[in-house]
């Protein structure tokens, strides 16, 4: 027995290596183990000693028995104790013998013990007067692996439950309900998915590494690595009966409706259709037959992209970016005119684009603050001479601040709501699924709001459940309005999410528009100020601004260009389905200014302008429009816009030889 020690010491440190890692225990028998162990000497090696084999000591038995089984997983395959080498023999021919057994062994349990340690290091014995040391198999046990006695067999269930879950959500869950799943909450498709966005992920990329694994036994392996994971008990979890629904077979319809069922309130609303595999490939079917599948790709429209033919005016200074342009024209000189709104001549559009820019060779905007809502982008495909996805025949379109195509007035009229001919409008407008209420106190204490409309309010959206995220309310007054003070303030009754947070809101009258931003989350159940409207003799005489809104009078950044200041006019354009004798839907007239430039990704597809044989297409076509935005680019066409639907008001100040003069152009 004088090579034991070495053996001994070689096992201590190994455990000591392999106890940085979780541990683990074979299912091996305690007397099979044992047995094992005593039969790996070779013959001689094993003498009978007193009246049993030399190594047959009660001390190393009880080590074997409750450690000898302990194993660690390391780059997909088994490791255990007995992986020792270079110790004395016959000790390392039972290193190896034990550790080919241990192996060959399925995972158990997670190693877990209430001793401090295993095994008696050295034990003391008088023989002929003497005290004789004997070594033996002792291991010190890190504290991260003791456990009370009492809650051993309970934990080591759990974790046995929390493998076996994970083991047969990997097997059963399909890769293909897995990714839906996924595609659903990043489309923002599904109630809450936002909130299990690292759940599925994390299930989804452990299951490719659990898939790539050719044998049952490694894959095995890897969900004991990962039975601490968020996803180890991913298909118990209400996400993960959505995906189990869908590896069945059901109906996306329904497997939602039934993991909505789980998640969300009774009244709750769908916010937006589904999207199948199969209605994606239905849809991708009827591009390819329309040849359209080049023109999916969009970006920022460039000067040199537009004809010159195509455009009301271009000012001399770009002409010659522009497609047809000629390089050498010279601008004749102007002098910039003094700027008095208060006198600007009031002109319809037509008029101006008729009459006075003919005249005209240079055009200055004047940027109001009610100009934020009408900032606009205007988008181009990327591979020229694509077909046209939309009603018209070019393939250009726009895109308003916040992705949008249209206005809040156009949204309150699509939803049902009055914001022609009344006296008094103020309108809200919000970006996500939370239920904001707007509310009003009349000089006459008259509370209007959701549960008092007293024929004021006309829309109220996201009520019961988030269904849309381009969300309005409007009141509006028919007829003149009394005198007195009108308090206005927001309330968020149901917070919903946490993106796309503020609101914005717009206040009209015979005086004009005018548009508040509140720009951070409201919380839930809370209200935030808006304004109090003083009114007088049936007119607004004055807005007072509740703290934290950004009022009208305020200069502001805005792609670039600050508020409440002339800008160059670059180019004065129609929108492009009013290109060519086109006449598709509502006219916009497009002022491109000097400077500007949209930061953000845009929108370059929306269902409005879509071609009839693609609206079947619809459903595809939202989640696809969100999914191809044109990304940020240095050159663009973008500036503010108005359409033919709105009664916006702009002042310009138009130049040239004989010209001088400020307009207030009224469309």
């Amino acid at each position: 027995m004088s090579n034991f020690k070495p053996f001994a010491v070689a096992i201590r440190k190994r455990f000591g290596e392999m106890a940085a890692e979780p541990l683990f225990e074979v299912a091996a028998d305690r007397d099979a183990i044992w047995e094992t162990y005593l039969n790996s000497f070779p013959a001689g090696t094993n003498l009978i000693f007193r009246q049993r084999t030399e190594h047959d000591c009660s001390c190393c038995k009880a080590f074997i028995r409750n450690t000898g089984g302990v194993v660690a997983i390391q780059n997909g395959a088994l490791s255990s104790i007995w992986d020792v080498m270079a110790v004395p023999e016959p000790y390392q021919t039972v290193a190896d013998a034990m550790s080919a057994y241990v192996k060959s062994l399925a995972i158990r349990d997670v190693f877990l013990t209430p001793f401090n340690v295993h095994g008696t290091a050295i034990s003391r014995e008088m023989m002929g007067g003497f005290v004789h040391e004997w070594n033996h198999f002792s291991v010190d046990i890190p504290r991260l692996f003791v456990i009370a006695k009492a809650k051993l067999d309970e934990r080591r269930g759990e974790l046995r439950t929390t493998h076996a879950v994970l083991l047969r959500g990997l097997t059963e869950l399909q890769p293909g309900a897995v990714a839906t799943a996924l595609g659903l909450i990043q489309s923002k498709a599904i109630y809450r998915g936002e909130e299990f966005l690292r759940a599925v992920a994390e299930f989804h990329a452990l299951q490719e590494r659990f898939l790539a694994i050719p044998d049952q036994k490694g894959r095995e392996l890897l969900a004991w690595t990962m039975i601490a994971n968020p996803a180890a008990r991913f298909r118990n979890t209400v996400i993960g009966t959505l995906v189990q629904d869908l590896s069945d077979g059901v109906d996306l319809d329904r497997a939602v409706r039934s993991y909505e069922t789980k998640v969300a309130p009774a009244n709750y609303k769908r916010p937006t259709a589904l999207i199948s595999a199969a209605m994606v490939k239905c849809a991708m079917k009827t591009i390819q037959e329309l040849g359209l599948e080049a023109a999916l790709e969009r970006r920022h429209a460039r000067l040199s992209d537009v004809s010159v033919n195509s455009v009301l005016f271009v000012d001399n200074a770009i002409r010659g970016h522009m497609k047809g342009g000629i390089e050498d024209l010279l601008m004749q000189e102007v002098k910039p005119a003094k700027f008095d709104p208060e006198k600007a001549e009031e002109i319809s559009v037509e008029d101006f684009m008729a009459n006075v820019l003919p005249k005209t060779k240079q055009v200055q905007l004047y940027l109001d603050n009610s100009l934020l809502g009408n900032f606009v982008s205007m988008t181009a495909p990327v591979h020229e001479g694509s077909a046209s996805l939309f009603r018209w025949s070019n393939d250009f379109a726009w895109s308003y601040d916040g992705n949008v195509a249209d206005s809040i007035k156009d949204k309150i009229k699509r939803a049902g709501g009055t914001v022609e001919g009344v006296a008094m409008r103020v309108s809200l407008a919000w970006f996500n699924y939370d239920d904001l209420d707007i509310h009003c106190i009349e000089p006459s204490g008259n509370h209007i709001s959701y549960a008092n409309k007293s024929n004021v309010l006309d829309v109220d959206m996201n009520a019961g459940g988030g269904n849309s995220r381009q969300a309005v309310e409007n009141m509006r007054w028919l007829h003149a309005p009394r005198d007195g003070v009108y308090q206005f303030y927001v309330n968020n009754y149901a917070k919903r999410e946490s993106v796309d947070v503020g609101f914005v809101i717009e206040i009209e009258s015979a005086k004009g528009l005018e548009t508040l931003r509140y720009e951070k989350a409201v919380p839930d159940r809370a209200n935030q100020q808006v304004a109090n409207i003083v009114v007088n003799h049936g007119q607004i005489e004055r807005i007072d601004v509740a703290p934290g809104m950004i009022a009208g009078s305020i200069s502001q950044d805005q792609w670039g260009l600050k508020t409440l200041a002339l800008v160059r006019v670059n180019s004065i354009v129609l929108s492009p389905n009013h290109w060519d004798g086109n006449a598709a839907g509502n006219k916009h007239w497009f002022f491109i200014l000097d400077g500007c430039r949209n930061p953000l990704p845009t929108r370059g597809i929306y269902n409005e302008f879509l071609h009839p044989q693609l609206e079947k297409h619809r459903k595809v076509f939202e989640v696809l429009g969100d999914k191809t935005k044109c990304p940020v680019a240095i050159e663009q066409l973008s500036g503010v816009g108005f359409s033919s639907t709105w009664k916006n008001k702009v002042t310009v100040v138009a130049m040239g030889p004989n010209l001088n003069k400020a307009y207030n152009i009224v469309f």
